[in-house]
């Protein structure tokens, strides 16, 4: 690719995605959404955290094979237990974040 198709193609792209984000902005209160519809999006952020998080905490690479592996007896499933039960009892995400932490320092030094 030469150096002006590259500047078409990020412009273009540019372009694509003001348009479709810009759109939504202005004529999205023209065209209502359902109830149904409003209640699954509060899942949303939720289940994109979850599925950017977990596979972190349950796979680790294999340094011989490259391949991901399910590891049950990793330090990352430690902190995540330690801060789950922090996020019970405390309900503050400073303590979430602290007991998970302190948990998965444990596991690494233990392990």
């Amino acid at each position: 690719m030469s150096t002006v198709d590259l500047w078409i193609a990020f412009f273009g792209l540019m372009l694509v995605s003001i348009f479709t984000r810009t759109s939504l902005l202005l004529l999205g209160s023209k065209f209502p959404i359902p109830e149904a519809v409003h209640e699954f999006l509060r899942y949303a952020p939720t289940a994109a955290l979850i599925a950017i998080v977990l596979p972190e905490v349950l796979f680790t690479k294999d340094p011989v094979t490259q391949l991901f592996e399910l590891n049950l007896y990793s330090p990352q499933i430690f902190g995540a237990i330690g801060g789950v039960i922090g996020f019970l009892f405390t309900r503050s995400i400073l303590a979430t974040i602290f007991v998970g932490m302190l948990f998965f320092t444990l596991a690494r030094m233990v392990m």
